[in-house]
């Protein structure tokens, strides 16, 4: 399939189909919160109505590529919303999971919307949601070292009540009580970086993760940068410390120098993880790198990289009874886009126009085939023939918005 053939294809089914993912919502129920502004959902699935976190923010990239600015501002203020309610942003909106978020992708949100505007009023009200969000995450999701950790704060109750919604997708779920409990913390805890993932040997909330670290990192500096939009010197002086602090902490709990990558750090045990994952390019996307880690990221990519896309992890990561869907052979939207933005922010033009090309042919191959996008797809064979713990929907979302993305990718650069 040609290129220009395969963009043009994909264009055209994204911009028909965009409005069927657009939601109002419900009332407010015992189970569901109510948004005040209409939100996308990541599925032209009907069961997949509800408003999810991080995947809003890929959403928008796509948006906001198609002249669909005012939708990209409803997703942007039922952010606004949700942390002014709440406090943080939790990954779904439904009340049992206002124990945990998703990766914390507000800030760089809200940047989109504000280069957009320029409007200083509204960058005021984002930029108080920024701060009320970043209190939580350090309040509620820092490990002893300084650095952050995935978590959940809920009650013992809530917490059991999340064995039925989980138990087919794991076989590895203990029967006695107290370790089911453990188990169940940390596996609630794994679903505020990716999913589920051989990355955290089970104990996701004993580790420092890679891309929660780079994307915070990405959230002080972007801070900063509305502080000094809006005249706050103070402020911004405090962030550029927080990010100075953090980067300073990455280098030293997270990169490996003789391997040239970033691996998660289990802070429990003092030692860094074995997995190598596509984690590492959130920290090239946040801006923690240096120019000789960032060339090292370039270099390594062979390590993540296969002949269709990114792959969550590398082959043979998984040593539990699980199937993992962010695990190989997967290959997810958002961290093609991810490894994409990363690249090129750092002059890596020619790498960032191969991924987005693999991208932009696999989601146009199987739009040809099946008359859809998907949520995710098999980096091996470029299919949808994927590692599943659950019935692999189609997908607008994040695969619309990233592939969008990537199509200005290959004819602008």
């Amino acid at each position: 399939m040609k290129i220009s053939d395969a963009i043009s294809a994909t264009r055209q089914y994204i911009d028909a189909n965009w409005e069927s993912t657009f939601r109002v919502s419900r009332e407010e129920t015992a189970k569901e919160i109510s948004l005040p502004r209409p939100h996308t959902v990541p599925s032209t699935d009907p069961s997949m109505w509800l408003f999810f976190y991080w995947d809003t923010y890929f959403t928008n990239l796509g948006l906001m590529r198609q002249g669909r600015f005012a939708q990209a501002l409803n997703n942007a203020e039922n952010v606004i919303y949700l942390i002014e309610r709440l406090g943080f942003v939790p990954n779904i909106s439904v009340k049992i999971a206002l124990s945990r978020s998703q990766t914390p992708v507000s800030a760089v949100l809200f940047s989109e919307i504000y280069q957009h505007t320029r409007d200083k009023a509204w960058l005021a009200r984002a930029y108080a949601a920024v701060a009320k969000e970043y209190a939580f995450w350090m309040a509620l999701r820092q490990s002893p070292n300084g650095l952050n950790t995935c978590g959940i704060h809920t009650d013992p109750v809530t917490l059991a009540d999340f064995y039925p919604v989980i138990k087919h997708r794991l076989r590895d779920i203990p029967d006695e009580p107290t370790a089911r409990l453990i188990y169940l913390r940390h596996k609630m805890s794994e679903c505020e970086v990716w999913d589920f993932t051989p990355r955290f040997d089970q104990r996701a909330g004993d580790f420092n993760p890679v891309c929660i670290n780079g994307v915070l990192f990405q959230f002080e500096t972007l801070a900063g940068d509305f502080a000094r939009e809006l005249g706050l010197a103070a402020d911004e002086a405090a962030w550029r410390v927080r990010a100075a602090r953090r980067r300073e902490l990455m280098d030293r709990y997270l990169w490996n120098e003789a391997r040239g990558f970033y691996f998660d750090y289990d802070w429990a045990h003092g030692r860094p993880g074995p997995v190598v994952s596509a984690a590492p390019y959130f920290a090239l996307w946040g801006g923690v790198c240096s120019d000789a880690q960032a060339a090292a990221l370039a270099r390594n990519l062979s390590l993540v990289e296969r002949e269709h896309g990114i792959v969550s992890c590398a082959e043979g990561s998984n040593t539990s009874a699980n199937t993992y869907q962010w695990d190989a052979p997967n290959a997810w939207p958002p961290q093609q886009t991810v490894a994409i933005l990363g690249l090129l922010r750092h002059g890596y033009v020619a790498d960032a126009r191969r991924i987005a090309e693999k991208f932009v042919l696999t989601c146009a191959r199987n739009l040809a085939t099946t008359g859809q996008l998907w949520e995710k797809y098999n980096a091996l064979t470029g299919r949808i023939d994927v590692a599943d713990e659950y019935k692999m929907p189609p997908m607008m979302g994040w695969t619309a918005g990233g592939c969008l993305h990537a199509c200005e990718v290959l004819e602008n650069t």
